[in-house]
């Protein structure tokens, strides 16, 4: 299991493409555009500020973790399955969302008893309820902001609403902090101010062998595995 955790548009779903390609495994994306139900609930998210996130933030946190546990039950039965979004990366954002006072203590508890017992419900064979790895993708705040323009959506244009660029900066606080203290598994973190995998075969190639070396050292790859990948990614 891998998961892949970062801010917004801190390129999450495109590493996971690019990696699961090269490893032949199968990928679970976050895919809000094609998930009709997160994505009316995102839009009254982001319609008015601080007052809908309030209003609607944990709704739609409660949306996402069944979402993520769906995928979740599913990939703890396959092999290096990868991952864009986690029942982890669900967590940091609802906690930033109570930490602002976003999402208020009776919500937020609720919200943690459902999460730890969907947690618990899928520890144990075949799974311990911990990833095989983690890779962490590392950016600044500001280039993030920028990424998300770049997408161009509207709910999350900050020439629309220009509050979110606070919200934004937080976000991307919260997972440094996550980064910054995160004990429970293999942790492997990408610079994204030095790696461009979207656009450079060679930072992508840079990226994909120091991902691969990391699971190999964990031996979730036997040798002959790996330089199977190794030809395979071969021009």
């Amino acid at each position: 299991m891998i998961y892949i955790m970062g801010t917004i548009a801190a390129g999450k779903t495109s590493l996971a493409k690019i990696l699961a390609e090269d490893l032949q495994s199968p990928v679970y994306y976050e895919d809000v555009e094609s998930n009709g139900l997160i994505l009316n609930m995102l839009q009254k998210f982001y319609a008015s500020g601080k007052q809908s996130r309030k209003a609607n933030g944990a709704i739609l946190q409660f949306a996402f973790l069944t979402f993520r546990y769906q995928q979740l039950r599913q990939a703890i039965t396959q092999q290096n399955a990868v991952m864009d979004s986690s029942l982890e990366s669900d967590f940091v954002m609802a906690s930033q969302l109570h930490d602002h006072n976003e999402i208020d203590e009776a919500d937020f508890n609720v919200y943690l008893t459902l999460s730890q017992e969907m947690q618990a419900n899928i520890n144990g064979s075949p799974w311990n309820g911990l990833p095989d790895l983690v890779i962490y993708l590392k950016i600044d705040s500001s280039h993030a902001i920028n990424e998300i323009q770049q997408r161009g959506r509207e709910m999350e244009d900050i020439k629309r609403e220009p509050g979110l660029v606070d919200y934004y900066h937080r976000v991307h606080y919260a997972y440094e902090k996550w980064a910054n203290g995160y004990p429970s598994s293999a942790l492997l973190t990408i610079d994204r101010e030095k790696y461009d995998y979207v656009h450079n075969v060679e930072d992508q190639n840079a990226v994909l062998d120091l991902i691969e070396n990391k699971l190999k050292d964990l031996g979730k790859f036997s040798p002959k595995a790996f330089k199977k990948i190794k030809e395979n990614r071969q021009p």
